[in-house]
């Protein structure tokens, strides 16, 4: 295992391709993650929620994870390991860190709705102890849609307080500011990722680490400049492009336009029930 490097700018969360047999297809992946990270992206986040990895089983998982490691610079890149089960999440968040990726993005487990903190903060505790992962390695994943738990600003306090020295980050795709700049103000060296390039712009000016978001690899280059430079005309067009998207699914959009830029109608193919 090693420790993390500094993780900023714009991350895409990338699509991950699959075969026929719904298994994820890194021969086709590969090729198009190099693409972005030579694009525009500083780095990408690999089987996350964009990535379908909630519908990928551990298996696949643990070989897409090791067939990526072995041909892209896993310093640009982070990988998801959250699972609804706490075995699952060992393996996988255990498995990132000996293939070397830079951070492992963690979802808490999304089916009992009802957890209390307590029961985060102990799914936690036990992920930690058995995975052991290295000092500012992991990234909280914020998306209470998706697994009906908030990162709130108290919670988050728990978490840092009970493991000192992990916790590198959090991604928020509730995408609310207000509690990004809370969570920021209270924790400000906590790399603070929002999960929309919309707030990109809101991202540089208070002192974010950047984003990560699943439509960034539609236009990386001027994320890349607004991430840079934030000229007003790119923040007005960047925020324009992305509230387009509005109306479909977004995984649904994001792979109909990638299909078309690859020439790959393979792209579309997403595992039931999406």
């Amino acid at each position: 295992m090693k420790a993390a490097t500094q993780l900023r700018g714009v991350f895409a969360a990338v699509l991950t391709p699959f075969d026929a047999d719904f298994r994820p297809d890194p021969a086709k992946a590969i090729p198009y993650y190099r693409d972005l990270l030579a694009g525009g992206c500083d780095g990408l986040n690999v089987l996350g929620t964009t990535g379908e990895a909630a519908s990928v089983g551990l298996e696949h998982r643990l070989q897409f994870m090791e067939a990526v490691a072995a041909q892209l610079p896993t310093d640009r890149m982070m990988t998801g390991t959250g699972a609804a089960a706490l075995s699952d999440a060992v393996r996988l968040t255990h498995a990132a860190f000996d293939l070397g990726f830079s951070a492992a993005l963690v979802i808490p487990p999304f089916y009992y709705r009802d957890a209390s903190d307590e029961g985060i903060l102990a799914f936690f505790t036990a992920l930690f102890e058995r995975a052991a992962p290295p000092p500012r390695s992991i990234l909280l994943y914020n998306f209470p849609r998706m697994s009906g738990i908030t990162f709130h600003a108290d919670l988050v306090d728990r978490l840092l307080n009970a493991f000192p020295g992990i916790i590198r980050g959090i991604k928020d795709s509730s995408n609310t500011l207000d509690l990004e700049r809370e969570i920021h103000r209270r924790h400000p060296d906590l790399e603070l990722f929002p999960g929309s390039e919309v707030l990109l712009a809101d991202a540089r000016s208070d002192g974010f680490a950047g984003c990560i978001s699943g439509s960034v690899c539609l236009w990386p280059r001027l994320a890349a400049r607004v991430w840079r430079d934030a000229d007003a005309a790119d923040v007005e067009r960047l925020v324009a492009l992305r509230q387009s998207l509005a109306g479909p699914p977004l995984i649904e959009t994001v792979r109909t336009r990638v299909a078309r830029e690859r020439n790959d109608p393979a792209w579309l193919r997403s595992i039931p029930p999406l």
